[in-house]
Parts: C-alpha cells; structure tokens; sequence
C-alpha cells in the first residue's frame, strides 16, 4: 500500500461524519481512562496512626516531635512487633510443619500445637478447623506463613532500628518524612489494594440521587460515578486485550489451516466448528464458573470461545492470496512457510480482520458486562459497568408506587455503555467502507 492509498483512506476517513464521531467518543473516553484518578481519586483506606503521622508532619513544629514519635511507635506495635516476637514460635511451626509431612508428627499432634498457637492468637483458629477437615491447603497456607515470617522479620528489624534512632536524628523531620512514606508504601503493598474496588460511600444499600459529592447518585452503598469513570479503564482492558488475544491465535490457527491445507487443514477447521457450534455466552458462563470469578478469569473464557470468526476470516483470505505469482516466486526463491506466511501473505490479507477485530471490541465488553450482571464476571463492587448495573437489578423499577425514581442506577453506566460499543461501532464501520474493495469506487 503506497502512501497515496494510505493518503485517499484517511481523506475518506475524515469526510465520514459516523467515523469523526466515533472516533472523537473514542478519544474522549481515553482521555477519560487516562484521567480517571483525577476525576475520580482513589480513596485508600488509611491506617489511624500514619494518618496522625501525615497530619503531625503538614503543619510541625518542634512541640509535635513526641506525638509523632509516639505514633510511629503505635504503628510499629501493631504492624511489625509481632514478626519479632512469635518468630521463635513461627520456626517451631516449620519444624512441626517437616515432621508432619514426613509422618513423623501425628495429625492429632499437630492439630494440638495449631491449637495452642491460636490460643495465643498467633494464628488463626481457621488452620486448626481446615487441618481437622482434611484441607489439604493448609499445608500451603501454613508454609506461606512461614516465609512470611522469615521476610517480615528482617523489615521489623530494620523499622525498630529506624524509629529508635529517629528520636535523636538532627534532621528530624526530614527522616521523619522518609519513615512515613516508606511505611505508607508497605501498608498499601500489605493491604492489597485494588483502585478497581468501588469504595464504600454509605452503610444503607438503598439508592442515593445524584449530588454534589456523588454525581451519579449512589447504589447499595457504592459511589455511581466512581464505577462509571474506572469502568472506562475496564472496558479498554476486557476488549482490547480479549480481542488481540483472540485475533492472533484466529490468524496462527487461520493461516497454518489455509497455507498447508489438507489434512492439517481438515483438522484446524473441524475443531473450529466444534467450537463455533457451542453457544459462545452459556459457553463463557460456564467456563467462567469453573475457573471462579475474577475480571482476568472473564477474559479467559472470552479469549477461549473467542477466535474462532478470526480464524475462518483469515483462512478465507490466505486461500485466494497464496496462489498469487509473488507468493510461489517466494517459494521458488526458497523462502521459509513462516516468512512468506508473515512477510507477504498476512500484510494482504489481514485488513479485514482489522476491521473485524474493531467491531468486536465492543461486543467484547457488552459480553462481559452481562457475566457480572449475571453474577459471573467481573467479582463483586469492581469498576465495571456489568457490576455497576448488578446494584441496579434490585431497583430498576423503582421499588415502590414510583417505577422511575431510581432512574440513575442504570441510566449512567448504561449511557456510558452504549456511547462506547457505539464509538467502536462506527469506527468498524468507516474501517471496513474504506478497506472494502466493493466500496473503494
């Protein structure tokens, strides 16, 4: 394709006012994706001493150094101390956890110690109760524990040895400022937090109209807007990288088909009917139970019952394509299947599947978020439009002798829904009128 080509498609491009329209919603909501923690900040559940060691250190004077020192020794007690004192314990639990595995402890014995360490609180009563089941697990859990203890206590270590010294350092509040935010960091880290997760707005799970702190409104006790604005960064990541994944194993399993052909070629496509003719959502529905819940488990399934329109497509083209003269002179000159394959057929052939590829971006999302509504996607209170609308289910029709009250717990996601599976809609299209050959004239 020369640049004259390339130069007529983008002309034809921007003169199709569907495709600027499409392609300005798509660029609003990256824009969106991009900004989302401006628009809508994370709120981080915050520690009570770190958040006394913030405030302390905004506004120091020489007279708050104590109460800062004091907070700092607070924290250290509840986050670190332990790792130092239950570690002489934690390595008898490794000892025990050896013997166990090498029958040389008895369960009963085991189980016993457990006890005595929940006991003192120093692990969970859940070990002792999985243990007696049969849980293999625990065994797992047990060692995880193990090493976490080991790492920890190095981190306690070094953090006693920092606070200890803070109090006679010269540069106070500056070494002040460096402990906090090193510990800020790990007690992000230690709590797993998610930006994804929508945050806890209210106790009530009844909806809340829209205001000033809420925009969108609130529903069972989550902030709208909040899912609304990350709901945009889910959808980028559910149909790009479901619809990339799923368009090169459809091209690998496309060409091989259609460049070898025969038996290999009987067989690629046999299998692809197989697939094809199981119904791709309950098929989704299913393979999502069975992995469990979780967004990347969504696009596992989708990715798996995904490929298979790519591959026909694909195996379409490459069969009118690699007869052409340029391809059996490539042939002839002794060039490898792979690179003819790669260098020569799929860059003429592989525009329709870009085409295709855009237009099922959409439906990509639109699929996933019916599993969360479904109760299967996406786990529950994450950024995603399908879990969004999964509080709304309740209140749809107003719950009550006014069927419209609750409008905003679906209109807002829903909207933001459409105009996205729309703006990719018309992008497809354009695509496809413009590389169409039918409709080049």
């Amino acid at each position: 394709m020369n640049n004259e080509e390339i130069k007529r498609m983008l002309r034809k491009f921007y003169k199709n006012p569907s495709a600027m329209f499409g392609l300005f919603l798509l660029i609003g909501f990256i824009i969106i994706g991009i900004l989302a923690p401006v628009l809508a900040p994370v709120s981080i559940p915050n520690d009570s001493d770190l958040e006394d060691i913030s405030n302390y250190l905004a506004n120091y004077t020489e007279d708050k150094k104590q109460d800062i020192l004091d907070s700092f020794q607070s924290y250290y007690e509840l986050s670190y101390d332990f790792y130092l004192t239950d570690y002489d314990t934690i390595m008898d639990l490794k000892d025990k956890l050896i013997k166990y595995k090498s029958n040389k402890l008895s369960k009963k014995d085991f189980s016993e110690f457990l006890l005595s360490l929940a006991d003192e609180y120093i692990i969970d009563q859940s070990y002792v109760d999985q243990l007696n089941s049969g849980d293999k697990k625990v065994i797992n859990e047990l060692n995880s524990l193990v090493k976490t203890y080991e790492t920890k206590k190095k981190e306690a270590s070094k953090e006693k040895s920092r606070i200890e010294q803070l109090s006679n350092s010269k540069n106070f509040e500056s070494d002040a400022h460096k402990i906090y935010n090193e510990l800020y960091k790990s007690y992000v880290k230690s709590i797993n937090f998610d930006p994804y997760l929508m945050p806890n707005v209210t106790l009530s799970s009844k909806p809340e109209p829209p205001s000033k702190d809420h925009p969108f409104g609130v529903s069972n006790g989550k902030d709208i807007y909040y899912g609304v604005i990350w709901g945009v960064r889910t959808g980028f990541k559910i149909g790009l990288i479901v619809v990339i994944s799923g368009t090169i194993i459809g091209l690998f399993i496309g060409s091989i088909s259609a460049y070898f052909g025969g038996w290999i070629d009987e067989v690629l496509m046999r299998i692809t009917d197989i697939f094809m003719s199981i119904p791709f959502l309950l098929a989704a529905m299913v393979l999502t139970t069975i992995l469990g819940t979780g967004l990347d488990k969504v696009m596992i399934a989708l990715v798996v019952f995904g490929w298979m329109g790519t591959a026909r497509l694909i195996r379409g083209n490459i069969l009118q394509t690699k007869n052409e003269q340029y391809v059996l002179a490539a042939k002839a000159l002794g060039v490898s299947d792979a690179k003819i394959i790669v260098k020569h057929i799929l860059p003429n052939t592989i525009f329709p599947v870009v085409v295709q590829a855009s237009m099922r971006i959409g439906s990509m999302v639109i699929t996933a978020a019916g599993l969360s509504f479904l109760g299967v996607g996406a786990p529950q209170g994450y950024a995603d439009w399908g879990s969004v609308l999964t509080y709304a289910r309740d209140w749809m029709l107003g719950g009550g002798s006014n069927a419209l009250q609750y409008w905003y717990t679906i209109t807002y996601p829903g909207i933001a829904m459409v105009l996205f599976v729309l703006a990719w809609n018309l992008v497809g299209d354009a695509l496809r009128d413009i590389f169409d050959p039918k409709l080049r004239m």
